[in-house]
């Protein structure tokens, strides 16, 4: 039989610090995981009094290399809502090797900066607090579950991206969209996949210029990386994909692309809306019926993907949001 955990950490500090900055349990005086707009919420933690306050790296650091350090969270136990510190540590990894698992193929940077932005969302700052903290415990419990997430919007990467503007091309009948560099600054406006990482399927991608082939190899990264992909049709031009993942209702719709430059450039002959291909030619019939439902309760997300290779820099597969609506 499993015993609970007894925590035996000398946190106790003189109380110079006012309420809420810390929390008395028996007679000791915690240091509280707080910070000036601290959000209300029903869990606190408490910390080790040396450290500061909790950003990204600190924390990352901390569950790296002592993870016995991370703060402890404690709740009010009734009758007389009493503090008790729940001994247990809150997070059993670093922050980027829970979104590795999730994640197994992406690069490293945008394996750091998921994990960044993530945190910075559910804290809804740089610097943690208790639902932060408790939030981010929530998304890798439905990670590890595939169960329903009660923080939908943080939970997928793919509905962190920002729309990425579309803006005119070199003529009239032409757009495009730069596609931003990647890079470890904490900015999540790209997501990309490493082709070292799936060398084989890469190998063979490179190897041919079909449009089903295309679609075969996104589809294998994204089922990869724990989305469902619905089975893509046997149409030959247009290329793209409609998949979900568990844990949110929304829906992907992604146009396949192959780029060369450091943007995608989208001609009116290759765009379907403009060359009468309705929906259904493009996806098949299930996967557009799933696209119109979503679009209809306003759960569709616009997506481009596929490979770049430029010169100078690592191959990579590349998906990013934009808003050109298929519907």
């Amino acid at each position: 039989m499993e015993t609970t955990p007894v925590f035996r950490k000398e946190w106790g500090v003189e109380p110079k610090l006012t309420l809420p900055a810390f929390i008395t349990i028996g007679d000791v005086h915690y240091k509280r995981v707080t910070r000036v707009d601290a959000r209300d919420y029903p869990i606190a933690y408490i910390q080790q009094p040396g450290h500061p306050a909790y950003d990204f790296d600190l924390l990352e650091a901390i569950l790296r290399h002592t993870p016995d350090e991370q703060p402890r969270s404690v709740i009010r136990v009734p009758p007389d809502n009493h503090w008790e510190i729940d001994a247990r540590l809150p997070f059993e990894k670093p922050l980027t090797a829970y979104v590795r698992e999730v994640f197994p193929e992406v690069t490293t940077v945008t394996l750091e900066n998921i994990a960044r932005r993530q945190f910075e969302l559910a804290n809804s700052s740089s610097i943690a607090d208790a639902a932060g903290l408790t939030a981010l415990r929530q998304i890798f419990h439905s990670w590890k579950n595939a169960v329903p997430s009660p923080h939908p919007q943080w939970t997928d990467p793919l509905l962190m991206l920002p729309v990425l503007p579309t803006s005119s091309g070199i003529t009239s009948a032409s757009r495009s969209i730069d596609l931003p560099i990647s890079t470890s600054t904490g900015r999540l406006d790209r997501l990309d996949f490493d082709p070292l990482r799936f060398p084989r399927e890469w190998n063979f991608f490179m190897s041919t210029y079909s449009p089903m082939d295309l679609k075969r190899f996104m589809a294998g990264i994204l089922t990869r990386n724990g989305y469902t992909v619905m089975e893509p049709n046997s149409f030959n031009s247009f290329p793209a994909l409609v998949f979900r993942r568990t844990g949110h209702e929304y829906v992907f719709f992604m146009s396949l692309h192959r780029t060369r430059m450091p943007k995608l450039s989208l001609p009116t002959h290759m765009n379907p809306n403009t060359t009468g291909i309705n929906l259904e030619t493009q996806v098949g019939d299930a996967a557009a019926q799933a696209v119109k439902d979503a679009h209809q309760a306003g759960k569709i997300i616009w997506l481009k993907g596929g490979s770049q290779i430029r010169p100078g820099y690592a191959d990579t597969v590349f998906i990013i949001r934009d808003d050109n609506a298929r519907l």
